[in-house]
């Protein structure tokens, strides 16, 4: 047997996907909700849920913006808001954590 050891950036990724598609079962399973709508709603808070670390298989996660480099200065220009620059070493704009908490408030405000 192999000593504990951390997960590969791989493996955390495969997990996570992993995790996604069993949500995805479970929801084309879901005998409760019956509507196409609810159930892409629940695989929706599902992923949510599982990237704010409230998933019993997985931990958070850091949920952050990486645009292109040059995004700030054309969107400056064009007189535009730009998204929050995060790099490895300094996340400045995490917005994971409570996502799941937002999900109903925001889809009932987009829902058409």
């Amino acid at each position: 047997m192999s000593e504990p050891r951390e997960y590969t950036t791989e493996e955390v990724r495969d997990k996570f996907l992993s995790h996604v598609s069993r949500m995805v079962d479970y929801w084309l399973r879901e005998s409760r909700t019956p509507a196409t709508e609810e159930k892409m709603e629940g695989l929706a808070f599902s992923i949510l849920t599982a990237l704010d670390g409230c998933s019993a298989d997985l931990p958070g996660f850091i949920v952050a913006p990486s645009p292109h480099a040059d995004d700030k200065e054309y969107l400056r220009e064009s007189g535009k808001n730009w998204y929050p620059e995060n790099t490895a070493d300094a996340i400045t704009c995490d917005i994971g954590g409570g996502l799941h908490e937002h999900w109903h408030r925001v889809r009932k405000e987009t829902r058409r």
